[in-house]
């Protein structure tokens, strides 16, 4: 009869190991679509009962062998492993990692800040991996292409703060 348990036990335990919860993280699955310029946040979830705070968190480049973009330890954020061309324009939101979100701005993205972004949890082995695509004027483009029909004579903005990007009217 111990036996019989004892084989239970091993043969269900790789399937509760490999079962998706709390080692698994989420990234959205649509590529982000940015301006050069423009303020970018990448986001990954973990469970929401999970308190990232304690954690060892990496955001890294994974198209560029996984250098790092922002590095958190000990809680807190670590510069030293981090590239140089993100420097002072990274961000971790430490309010978020309490929900178990690991949420990174990025001020001012470049063209060369257009690849794969992957956000990992050491401690959990949890990962998950998002795309960023910087534009010259990906943004106006892809908002507007349902106008390329139409004669656009002249852009009124209203007065309740509407601009370009938000409100276009055709006189």
């Amino acid at each position: 009869m111990n036996v019989i348990r004892t084989l239970t036990l091993i043969t269900t335990l790789p399937l509760v190991l490999a079962s998706p919860g709390i080692n698994h993280a989420s990234c959205p699955t649509e590529p982000i679509q940015a301006e050069e310029g423009d303020d970018v946040t990448l986001q990954c979830h973990v469970d929401h009962s999970v308190n990232l705070t304690k954690y060892t968190l990496d955001f890294t480049r994974a198209d560029l062998s996984k250098k790092i973009v922002h590095a958190y330890r000990h809680g807190k954020d670590d510069p030293d492993p981090q590239m140089s061309e993100y420097r002072g324009r990274t961000t971790l939101i430490h309010a978020d990692l309490s929900r178990g979100n690991m949420t990174l701005l990025i001020s001012s993205v470049q063209m060369s800040d257009t690849g794969q972004y992957r956000c990992f949890v050491l401690d959990l082995a949890a990962s998950c991996t998002i795309v960023l695509n910087v534009g010259e004027s990906a943004g106006l483009n892809s908002k507007f292409t349902s106008l390329k029909s139409h004669t656009v004579k002249k852009f009124v903005p209203k007065s309740d703060g509407c601009d370009l990007k938000k409100c276009l009217f055709l006189i």
